[in-house]
């Protein structure tokens, strides 16, 4: 990996706390926090900035540009915003973003946060108030979109008798819109030193925070979910920084996916190959290999609702043509 190029570093802070609760846990433990905004210079990208800078526990943010070309322009759009930017040699991918915003932090604590989405004001300081060293938080989310819901309908569990491998837990399909279960990049905050230890997987070109959450589980941390919605989640957004999309790599990530140690029932492994491998086959064009897919998991029992997102493709590429 080339050495990234260290951009402008304005030493503003963000909003400082604003409650005697959080200055007296944050006096007690004295922990910091750095916001790691992966990004190619979208717009959207200066209102992720700002809902950093309205947390209410001091957060840091660190802007990693993916495409250097886009320097001056990403530094006016962010004109009197206190951030910090390092610029990368381009093409690292979300992944590998991530992985050189957590070398360049200089904070105890780091947090994720994609470009075209948002954190509400309490997210940091809810989430530090129960992270630890061996332990990753997450949070429900609000989906923005033609229409709005929350997500997930049903908090992960990682002890208990609902507990499940956190892989099972994401992987489930038996809604046909995402509500049941969620767990996403954006509402993600751990220890800058698990960061180090369990690094994101550069090589992926998707599914690289279902792959991160499976081998930070694998490797023995925690994984908890809180039930505020602290992170508003814009969908269908164009220009994402993350590399494009296909049936193939998803195919590659199931099949891997085992090996890493995690956990992952038949079930969830045919939910998966349903509605992700065969409908994106189907979507692309082939058919043969949809159907393929799709006959593979079958054997499995894949909730209906997955089959009836793989048939799915079959309209996507109808609609193409």
């Amino acid at each position: 990996m080339s050495i990234d190029t260290p951009s402008r570093v304005d030493t503003g802070s963000a909003v400082p706390l604003r409650t005697e609760r959080e200055a007296r846990f944050a006096a007690v433990h004295p922990r910091s926090l750095t916001a790691i905004i992966p990004t190619v210079g979208r717009r959207s990208l200066k209102r992720a900035v700002r809902s950093v800078l309205r947390q209410t526990w001091d957060t840091t943010v660190l802007v990693v540009l993916d495409r250097p070309e886009n320097a001056a322009s990403v530094e006016r759009l962010l004109t009197g915003l206190p951030h910090t930017m390092v610029i990368t040699p381009g093409g690292l991918g979300g992944a590998g973003a991530r992985n050189l915003g957590v070398r360049r932090a200089s904070t105890t604590h780091v947090a994720f946060l994609d470009d075209d989405d948002e954190w509400v004001s309490e997210k940091a300081a809810l989430q530090m108030a129960v992270v630890d060293d061996h332990t990753v938080v997450s949070s429900r989310s609000l989906l923005v979109g033609s229409s709005s819901r929350v997500v997930p309908e049903r908090l992960y569990q990682s002890d208990g008798e609902d507990a499940q491998p956190v892989v099972d837990y994401i992987l489930d399909r038996s809604t046909l819109r995402l509500r049941r279960t969620f767990m996403q990049t954006s509402s993600l905050l751990c220890s800058r030193a698990t960061a180090l230890e369990v690094p994101w997987n550069d090589e992926l070109t998707r599914h690289q925070d279902w792959d991160w959450l499976a081998r930070l589980e694998a490797a023995g941390k925690t994984l908890t979910m809180l039930p505020e919605v602290l992170v508003r989640v814009h969908q269908a957004s164009d220009g994402s920084i993350s590399r494009s999309a296909d049936w193939q790599a998803s195919s590659r990530w199931i099949d891997s996916i085992e090996s890493s140690g995690a956990e992952l029932s038949p079930r969830s492994r045919a939910d998966f190959r349903a509605s992700v491998v065969a409908r994106d086959a189907f979507a692309s064009g082939s058919w043969h290999q949809g159907a393929r897919q799709l006959a593979k998991c079958l054997r499995a029992r894949p909730h209906a609702a997955a089959v009836v997102v793989a048939i799915s493709g079959m309209l996507q590429v109808g609609g193409h043509g």
